[in-house]
């Protein structure tokens, strides 16, 4: 599935019409007797290389189909045909970006035709130009670009195109470029520092003792042109379950909606295809960097048979040449958690010759200017662990529903808060969709009634739980951070509040420890079907859920946030600007029964361009000591880029006298909404389609203009 398959037709096409035919076998029977090793949900999908997540996964129902799914064209083959390009930046200095470029030609006669290479701006002026006689199968070039218009990840600058051209007498060629250079960053911890004692402190935690043996410890942080990049994103996955069915036009509304919300990164996760070309082709234009898996996860592959290691080889060899050109495409990854209890000391571990003699020769042959990481996650002693690498905070998902089952949720900001890592490709968060979607699916007894059954099934289930289902955690999660369901539409409510919550907690947990933590990609953006309590930011059908609205608040170039270590409160300013920022914050006490407020802070602040400071509050055991059972302290901080506000609530909503309704919406004819909400709402959502902001947090009685977005 992953690779073309060509044929030659000389000696066989005849003059006028032709019949193509072609015949599949049953990807099920065809395994049938295959010997089945350990994997995830299903292990018969090991032995197959076709799409893995539609053999059933925790959101996604089991398609397991075959079919031609892509273009089928009939190719003329003439001499000096080109076959491949490969540009690249390979140095930005003071004078120039220089750019390698390869061009591989198909059969060759040498002298007999010549080559015209030109580069066009993004302005369409003319930058470079030259004509070569082709005298072999491949010719190289170093090309000086002055005052080169780079290309930058989302929030950190433009994203100006280059156009390549090439031309022979039998051929065409036009690669479209961005002039960029991308480094990982691995600086170890030194000795003594505070990231290195942060990391030993992470080390004793319960979910980590036995997983994370780094005895160095190092950060992980992507630079584009020098300078450092937050990747705030999400995983991405087919958004159709017959990937046939996919189209230009639906990836561009999603990666639209990705660059909206303020995301820079999308990680293509490993049990799902390459992409089609419009995906990297929005990627592109959007400054949204690409992490590409190859296309394994969860399971223990047949890497020990040939045939195997020959598939990856060609499926390799196919994605380097397709996608290598695109300058957002950041880094490839090996697999998905195959190699979770693997070290690069060792070469016994799954996915070890998967990577090593599959995968990684032929990426160093081809795509040599783009890092190779043998899996995802990757860099530490464990590959899972959390303070060195990439990490994924989905693999403790069983430390947190252990939490979830045993825990009354006292402490449920200090536990969500600690799952940090140094680069977080998996951060785990699920909630509902808007009722609006649901409807889509469901009947009105299905969202609102007693009967789960539709919903458990939208929702899909991982079957290494246990009796208790995802949906049931949501339930139990729901309702222990904002209390028991008064009737079916606090039920709707709390569960959509839910996913808004454990994003506001870990973003802002992971952007306070800004440059510990670089980067963060929530599992997932998209959904392959219609899902009910998913794990997806974005629905099925392209509309943002609320946890949507939480990730592009806490993705905004400036946000505030509130925190509680060793009894002193501190309020700090991240800032992912280019720029330093100057703003006001106020601090005060907010009685979410009366609405009445005290104020306990006010001050001016100041945070340095990308980076987050530090303003710890000197009357903090006084701020304590006033949180009363209907008190939580809040933050409005004011800056050029906007307005902010933080909350920090003691223990759990449920412990507050909150009577949770519906906001007040009224329609101002002029493409915009005000919302108010008659009591204290910490998400008040509205289900209107395409609204620019929503799931604020309103005090009683305020009220907030939003804007209607163009879809």
């Amino acid at each position: 599935m992953f690779i073309r398959h060509e044929f030659a037709v000389d000696g066989i096409l005849v003059k006028g019409e032709n019949l193509l035919e072609v015949k599949f076998r049953s990807a099920v029977n065809e395994v049938a007797q295959k010997p089945l090793k350990p994997a995830a949900f299903t292990a018969e999908r090991l032995n197959t290389r076709r799409i893995q997540c539609t053999y059933g996964w925790d959101w996604v129902d089991r398609f397991v189909t075959v079919g031609i799914f892509r273009d089928v064209r009939l190719v003329s083959r003439k001499r000096n045909r080109i076959e491949n390009v490969y540009i690249y930046t390979s140095d930005i200095n003071p004078y120039s970006a220089q750019l390698t470029l390869r061009v591989d030609f198909g059969e060759v006669v040498a002298g007999s035709e010549s080559l015209t290479e030109v580069i066009t701006a993004p302005d369409g002026s003319v930058v470079f130009s030259k004509k070569r006689t082709i005298l072999r199968d491949r010719i190289d070039e170093v090309i000086d670009i002055p005052s080169p218009k780079l290309w930058y990840p989302n929030g950190y600058g433009e994203q100006p195109l280059y156009s390549l051209s090439l031309c022979t007498d039998n051929c065409r060629k036009a690669v479209t470029f961005g002039i960029r250079r991308i480094t990982l960053l691995q600086l170890e911890d030194a000795p003594g520092s505070s990231e290195e004692a942060l990391c030993r402190q992470m080390q004793q935690l319960d979910y980590l003792k036995e997983l994370d043996r780094n005895e160095k410890t190092s950060g992980f942080t992507l630079l584009c042109n020098g300078v450092r990049i937050m990747c705030k994103g999400a995983n991405w996955v087919p958004c159709e379950p017959f990937p046939s069915a996919e189209t230009p036009e639906k990836i561009s509304a999603l990666i639209d909606l990705a660059a909206k919300g303020g995301a820079n990164m999308i990680r293509v996760w490993g049990g799902g295809i390459f992409e089609q070309d419009s995906f990297y082709d929005a990627c592109d234009r959007k400054g949204i960097l690409v992490t590409q898996d190859f296309l394994m996860a969860c399971g223990d592959y047949p890497e020990d048979e040939d045939w195997f290691i020959e598939a990856l080889k060609k499926e390799t060899r196919e994605a380097a040449l397709r996608l290598r050109n695109h300058p957002c495409l950041a880094w490839w990854s090996g697999d998905n958690e195959n190699a979770v209890r693997g070290n690069e000391n060792s070469d016994s571990h799954t996915g070890y010759k998967a990577a090593t003699y599959g995968i990684e020769p032929i990426i160093s042959e081809l795509d040599p200017a783009r890092r190779f990481l043998p899996s995802s996650p990757y860099g530490g002693d464990m590959f899972c662990s959390a303070t060195k690498g990439t990490g994924h905070n989905t693999y403790f998902l069983g430390n947190i529903f252990r939490y979830m089952r045993e825990s009354d949720f006292s402490d449920y900001r200090e536990f969500f808060s600690s799952f940090i890592t140094r680069f977080s490709a998996e951060q785990a968060a699920f909630g509902l969709p808007f009722v609006s979607t649901l409807r889509r699916f469901m009947t009105e007894e299905d969202i609102f009634g007693e009967d789960r059954s539709v919903s458990e099934f939208h929702m899909k289930n991982n079957p290494a739980l246990g009796e208790t289902t995802l949906f049931e955690y949501v339930n139990i999660m729901a309702q222990k951070i904002f209390g028991k369901y008064t009737d079916p539409a606090d039920r709707i409510r709390k569960q959509q509040m839910l996913h808004c919550e454990w994003i506001r907690l870990t973003f802002e947990a992971h952007r306070r420890r800004k440059w510990f933590s670089s980067g963060l990609v929530y599992w997932m953006f998209n959904d392959c079907w219609p899902a009910a309590n998913g794990w997806s930011l974005v629905d099925y059908y392209t509309s943002p859920k609320p946890g949507y609205y939480a990730f592009k608040r806490c993705a905004k170039p400036v946000i505030a946030s509130l925190s509680l270590k060793d009894g002193s409160l501190s309020v700090h300013i991240c800032n992912d600007g280019v720029s330093a920022v100057y703003g006001s914050c106020r601090v005060y006490l907010y009685d979410v029964d009366s609405g009445d407020e005290q104020t306990v802070g006010e001050f001016f602040c100041r945070a340095s361009a990308n980076s987050t400071k530090e303003f710890p509050l000197e009357n903090s055991a006084d701020i304590l000591s006033e949180l009363t059972p209907s008190r939580i302290l809040l933050c409005d901080h004011t800056s050029p880029y906007g307005n902010d506000r933080a909350m920090f609530i003691p223990k759990r909503f449920s412990d507050l006298p909150i009577t949770y309704t519906e906001p007040k919406v009224t329609d101002n004819g002029d493409g915009t909404l005000t919302v108010t909400a008659d009591s204290f709402l910490p998400y008040a959502i509205v289900d209107h389609p395409g609204l620019e902001d929503n799931c604020m947090t309103l005090k009683k009685g305020e009220s907030v203009t939003v804007r209607i977005s163009e879809k």
